[in-house]
């Protein structure tokens, strides 16, 4: 399923909120902050571990946030300020936001709790399935909500937890949460020397956790709780050789910066990828500087008049639909936190959420998009099914059948989003335009790059971002994304017949004005980087767009146009992480490629401190900003916000395995 079904909340007769599926209480009738400082803080010895490192936790059961908030107030005042707090929690049936308003009102008596509090409303998630990133605390902290079943959750998690919070409903009530195989997964996730704590004390807690591979002790509990467990995990697993079915091919250490000098990222590319990567680095305390071959930013594949944001779903809900949904709730919240910003700093807007209308291009398409409404159960916060008479008067055009109102959709000028987040981080990111980088130097501490051989600049960490080039480089040459040209036509407002207020989608989108104008694309045209305009392509554009505004009338000899590389990779799916050496690569995995199950295989060497992230297609907005997260989370070691299914999805070895597969089978 596409989503996750809302916990169904009520009180007792002490005012206390409880559970109805589960019959139990969200947080303690004694008092939900003590017990969260005992039992969790505490039962972890965080106090002793956390104040001059980044630290990790986990917990099994979001409820109604308590634990969480309470934990970041603790954190933010004994942390030092420079470290960062990865906080994961699993819910699998979340509280609607008006349903925690609710509890957390009775706890308004903390100004500190309630500023967290707003933070977390603003950026609450809907009931999708899977994971959600949110940053609070000036982004000093980190919250992943996974929703959905637990187990399949953490089986789907390559997370190294320094504590976790076992904080699910009591066992006589959901004895699951305490299972042997949530045990198993726990353990597996856990740092060495990692902890846990639960104010669970019962023989069969006790016993799975401890086969599992923790050190058990019980101490102390909380209130009319006489006690409550805590472990350890104290082996070390220095496993360097992996089972077939472990996928090893997608493994990866990152090197971790030993000093803040070392803090430091060369980015090879300036559009919306290279500044997106150098904004989630700039984050985490790293300084950046962009290198690109045009003078200024956002001058290539994020030139564009505007961008617009939607999501993808499908029936079978795969990869691609997964990202693209993730990615769409993520960048729309974040382009709201940075349209204030925009407006401070630039005077004018980002982000423009005007809502879109998705136009089936044909009976088979509209079939598919009606049955995912019936069978997902989608909010209509996300998607709204709209019949022609009501999307033709959302979009005031007459539109030739209806289809999805997604009323959180929008649009925005790349080149104002990458100004937007270098502004956000001017003391963290620079950028130098009119360096055509052509070579990468690998050197003892790090690596060497050149413009037209000329030596520029050397770094400890160099990140390829620059679109369908980024295989240029020997280090990169055997991960390829195919050029894909896409044609704008723009049509002048007094040229147009129609002037619609929402995004049109179909198998072209129309904005709505931008500058006295309309953005009408793209052409999408493989293997072909020419970027003169043409009227065919003009003409085949608007044939497309009088498809689903059939009375739309322009002169195409009037309309004028831009055109854009997009970068594509063979699985249409971004390709973003660290760079393998290709060469070792193949020797290590030719059994692996042909499906040997009687080896067990190392992890890849790669090349230290080199990563590349390019592939975005033209699902740039719904994209790039999550990836540049989760590049970031890899390349110093936090938590990712991707799955593991999404991580190996978007991993550039896949490309490299693919390519030694097809070579075995010769």
């Amino acid at each position: 399923m596409l989503t996750v079904q809302h916990a169904q909340l009520n009180h007792n007769t002490d005012g206390i909120f409880y559970s109805e599926d589960y019959g139990d209480n969200y947080y303690s009738t004694t008092s939900a902050i003590d017990e969260c400082k005992h039992v969790f803080i505490s039962g972890n010895k965080l106090h002793d571990r956390w104040q001059r490192n980044n630290f990790s936790i986990a917990e099994l059961g979001f409820g109604a946030g308590l634990t969480f908030l309470n934990t970041s107030l603790e954190w933010l005042k004994q942390a030092s300020p420079k470290t960062h707090l990865n906080f994961i929690s699993f819910e699998k049936h979340p509280l609607t936001l008006d349903d925690l308003k609710h509890v957390h009102a009775q706890f308004e008596c903390n100004p500190n709790l309630t500023t967290l509090a707003d933070e977390l409303y603003s950026q609450y998630p809907l009931p999708i399935e899977g994971f959600h990133r949110l940053h609070l605390a000036n982004k000093q902290i980190t919250l992943t909500l996974i929703l959905g079943d637990a187990l399949k959750q953490l089986r789907n998690c390559d997370y190294v937890i320094d504590a976790w919070y076992l904080d699910g409903f009591s066992p006589t009530k959901n004895p699951f949460m305490c299972s042997e195989k949530i045990a198993i997964e726990v353990f597996r996730l856990t740092a060495p020397g990692g902890s846990f704590a639960t104010y669970n004390a019962t023989d069969n807690v006790k016993q799975h956790f401890e086969q599992a591979g923790f050190e058990i002790k019980k101490t102390a509990g909380f209130g009319d709780k006489k006690e409550m467990l805590t472990g350890i995990r104290h082996t070390t697993e220095n496993k360097t050789h992996f089972h077939l079915k472990e996928k090893s091919w997608f493994k990866h250490t990152p090197i971790k910066a030993k000093s803040k000098q070392d803090q430091k990222a060369i980015i090879i590319g300036g559009g919306m990828a290279g500044f997106s990567i150098a904004a989630a680095l700039a984050q985490r305390g790293w300084q950046t500087v962009i290198l690109d071959r045009q003078i200024e930013p956002a001058q290539e594949g994020s030139g564009n008049q505007n961008a617009i944001l939607m999501p993808r779903l499908s029936v079978d809900h795969d990869l691609q639909s997964q990202l693209t949904l993730q990615g769409f709730l993520y960048s729309e919240k974040l382009f709201k936190q940075l349209d204030l910003l925009s407006d401070q700093q630039l005077k004018t807007p980002l982000w423009h959420a005007c809502g879109a209308l998705q136009i089936p291009r044909d009976k088979n398409q509209s079939d598919r998009m009606q049955k995912i409404i019936q069978q997902e159960q989608v909010p209509e916060q996300l998607i709204q099914a709209v019949s022609q008479s009501q999307a033709s008067q959302l979009a005031d055009c007459d539109l030739s059948m209806g289809g999805w109102y997604i009323p959180d959709a929008g649009w925005l000028v790349p080149q104002q989003l990458c100004l937007t987040l270098q502004h956000q981080w001017q003391d963290q990111i620079e950028f130098i335009g009119g360096q055509n980088i052509t070579r990468l130097q690998q050197h003892a501490q790090g690596w060497h790059v050149y413009s037209e051989d000329k030596h520029i600049i050397s770094g400890t960490h160099v990140v390829v971002a620059n679109a369908s080039s980024s295989h240029c480089f020997e280090q990169t040459h055997g991960i390829q994304c195919h050029p894909k040209r896409g044609q704008l036509s723009i049509i002048n407002t007094p040229n147009s017949s129609h002037h619609p207020k929402k995004i049109i989608c179909s198998d072209v989108y129309l904005t709505p004005e931008v500058n006295q104008q309309y953005v009408l694309g793209a052409s999408f045209i493989t293997n072909d980087i020419d970027t003169t305009i043409r009227l065919n392509e003009h003409q085949s554009n608007i044939e497309k767009l009088n498809k689903i505004i059939p009375t739309f009338k322009t002169s195409i000899s009037q309309l004028t146009g831009r055109v854009g590389i997009r970068a594509v990779s063979s699985d249409r799916l971004p390709i973003v992480g660290p760079v393998a050496l290709q060469d070792k690569f193949a020797h290590d995995f030719q059994a692996a490629a042909l499906g040997s199950t009687h080896l067990n295989y190392p992890q890849p060497q790669y090349y230290p401190g080199l990563y590349m992230a390019t592939g975005f297609g033209s699902r740039g907005l719904a994209w790039i900003p999550l990836m540049a997260e989760s590049l970031a989370s890899n390349m110093t070691g936090e938590a990712s916000p991707l799955s593991q299914a999404l991580q190996e999805a978007t991993h550039p070895n896949r490309h490299l395995m693919k390519a030694l597969v097809k070579s075995m089978r010769k």
